[in-house]
C-alpha cells in the first residue's frame, strides 16, 4: 500500500484519510487550522440530497445585480474583489444555459444520491450514528412571488428523483410549531438530513483516524518538490519535508493557491459564508428550516441553534463582516416568534466555489499522483464522504461506481 500525503483537514480532507486509511494505506494530514473550524462549521449542518440543480439559475441570475451591490443581501460583493471576479462571474453566467442547466444537475445528483448511504457508513464505521438526523427539511415561502422564484428549481430536481413536496405554510407550523404560522408555503425536502453538530463530527472523524494511528502535521502546505509529472514532496510553513506516494489536495479555498504551484489553473473562489449559534433560544425546533427570501437557514444542533447563510465574495484574506451574519439573526425572528438571542457565538467559513457549481474530484493529466477533492461549495459536508470513497479508488487504480470525468481538474 501507498503512503499518502491529504492536504486539509476539513470534513473533506478528514474523510479522504480515513477512508484511505481503512484501505490500508499510511496517512498522513496536512491542517493548520483548529480541527473543526472550517467552512462546515458555519454552515446548516445539512445532508443536502436535493441541492442538485446549480447556483446560476436564471432566475437566480436576474437577481444577482442588485445583490451585489445591498451589503445585506444574501449574496454580495466587496468591492476589492470586483474585478479579479469578472472572468468567474462570465462562465458561472455561461452555465445558466438550459442545456448545462440538465447536465450539471445529472452530473450533481450522481454525487448526491449516493451520500447518504456513504454518510451514514462513515458514521457506523466510527462508532457515532446518532449524528445524522434523517428528517426532511422545510423551506418557508411568503408569498406566490417567493415560491415562483424556486418553482423551476424545484421542477427540475423532481425530474432528477428529488422528492419534493408542496404544502401550506400552515401545515409547515403544525409539522413543527416553533415556525411562524403565517407563510403562505412550504416545501418538504423529503432527501434531506442534518447532522447535530458539524464541528463535533469533524472532530470525531479526526479523533478516529488519530487512534487508528494517522498523523496530523499542525502547519500549512506551502510548496512541493516535483519530478517532471511527478511530485515527491510537499513542503509545510514550518520547514517540514513530507514524502510520499501520494497527494490529495483537499485544501477547501486553498486549494486554488497549491494547483496554482503544481501549475493547475482551478477556477475557484472563495465565498464567504456566516453562522451563529444562538445558545438558550427558547425555541424547541425540530427540523432544519430555510427562509428562501432571507437567505438563510436554521438548524436545531445539539446545543445551540445555528442561523447560517449569505454568500460573500472576497479576497482569501479578508476579515469578516459580522454585520452579515447579525442581519440573519434579526431575520430568524420572522421564523422563529419569541426566539431569544442574547447569547450567541459568531461563526465565519469560506466555501470553495466552482462557476459550474460541480466539485472537483479526480487527476489531472498533467500530475500522476496527485488526486483533487475541492470546489465542493455548500456541499462539502453533504458530499464528504462520497469523495472519499470516489478518491480511494482513484489512488487504488480503480474504477469509480460513478463517472467523474466531469468533475476533472482539467476541465477550467
Amino acid at each position: 500500500m501507498s503512503r499518502v500525503v491529504v492536504i486539509g483537514g476539513g470534513v473533506v480532507g478528514i474523510s479522504c484519510a480515513l477512508t484511505l486509511q481503512s484501505q490500508g494505506h499510511s496517512v498522513t494530514v496536512v491542517e493548520p487550522g483548529p480541527v473543526g473550524e472550517g467552512a462546515s462549521w458555519a454552515s446548516c449542518g445539512c445532508i443536502a440530497v436535493g441541492e442538485i440543480v446549480p447556483l446560476s439559475q436564471p432566475g437566480m441570475l436576474m437577481k444577482v445585480p442588485g445583490w451585489l451591490l445591498d451589503s445585506e443581501a444574501p449574496l454580495s460583493l466587496r468591492p476589492a474583489s470586483a474585478l479579479k471576479l469578472i472572468p468567474w462571474f462570465a462562465r458561472f453566467t455561461a452555465n445558466a444555459r438550459r442545456s448545462k442547466m440538465r447536465a450539471i444537475t445529472a452530473d450533481l445528483a450522481q454525487l448526491t444520491f449516493a451520500a447518504t448511504d456513504d454518510f451514514k457508513a462513515q458514521l457506523a464505521d466510527v462508532g457515532h450514528p446518532e449524528l445524522l438526523v434523517e428528517r426532511p427539511v422545510i423551506k418557508l415561502f411568503d408569498d406566490d412571488n417567493d415560491l415562483a422564484t424556486m418553482r423551476a428549481a424545484f421542477d427540475l430536481a423532481r425530474e432528477f428523483g428529488c422528492t419534493i413536496d408542496q404544502v401550506s405554510g400552515h401545515e409547515a407550523h403544525e409539522m413543527d410549531p416553533a415556525i411562524a404560522p403565517d407563510f403562505k408555503y412550504a416545501a418538504l425536502l423529503r432527501d434531506w438530513s442534518f447532522v447535530t453538530d458539524p464541528k463535533l463530527l469533524v472532530e470525531i472523524l479526526m479523533q478516529s483516524f488519530t487512534q487508528r494511528g494517522g498523523e496530523i502535521v499542525s502547519n500549512a502546505a506551502v510548496d512541493f518538490t516535483r519530478d517532471g509529472q511527478h511530485i515527491q514532496n510537499v513542503h509545510t510553513g514550518d520547514g517540514r519535508t513530507l514524502s510520499a506516494d501520494e497527494f490529495v489536495v483537499a485544501a477547501g479555498t486553498h486549494s486554488r493557491v497549491l494547483a496554482k504551484k503544481l501549475n493547475i489553473p482551478l477556477r475557484m473562489e472563495g465565498v464567504i459564508g456566516y453562522s451563529t449559534a444562538l445558545h438558550d433560544s427558547g425555541i424547541d425546533l425540530r427540523h432544519t428550516v430555510f427562509y428562501a427570501k432571507g437567505g438563510f437557514g436554521i438548524t436545531p444542533y445539539e446545543d445551540a441553534l445555528a442561523v447560517a447563510g449569505t454568500a460573500e465574495f472576497a479576497d482569501l484574506n479578508a476579515q469578516p463582516d459580522w454585520n452579515r451574519a447579525d442581519v440573519l439573526v434579526k431575520r430568524a425572528h420572522r421564523v422563529l416568534p419569541g426566539l431569544r438571542t442574547e447569547k450567541f457565538e459568531r461563526r465565519m467559513g469560506r466555501r470553495p466555489f466552482t462557476p459550474d457549481t460541480r466539485p472537483i474530484i479526480g487527476r489531472s493529466r498533467r500530475l500522476t499522483n496527485v488526486t483533487f477533492a475541492t470546489g465542493h461549495g455548500q456541499l462539502g459536508l453533504t458530499l464528504g464522504a462520497t469523495t472519499a470513497r470516489l478518491v480511494a479508488d482513484v489512488i487504488a487504480g480503480r474504477v469509480p461506481s460513478i463517472d467523474i470525468q466531469a468533475f476533472s481538474p482539467d476541465r477550467f
